[in-house]
């Protein structure tokens, strides 16, 4: 495994993103990974990066994010 999880960090970014989703994809097989939700997913991260890149992305600090999710999901 040591073996195994040393090659794969060698790969590069692209190529080690796409084998996680492929690891994802056979873990959940009750989930939808159809082309067009790929597709869309791609699509939304592409977004998303474009924001964080050219600094038009908003972000809120950890304890509001906390906070947040304390009131969605009460324990």
């Amino acid at each position: 495994m040591a073996e195994l999880t040393k090659d794969c960090l060698e790969l590069p970014s692209a190529q080690r993103l796409k084998l996680a989703r492929i690891l994802l994809d056979a873990s959940e097989s009750d989930q939808d990974f159809s082309p067009e939700v790929e597709t869309a997913w791609n699509e939304e991260i592409a977004a998303r990066m474009k924001t964080v890149l050219n600094g038009t992305a908003k972000s809120s600090a950890l304890t509001e994010v906390l906070a947040q999710f304390k009131k969605l999901y009460p324990a």
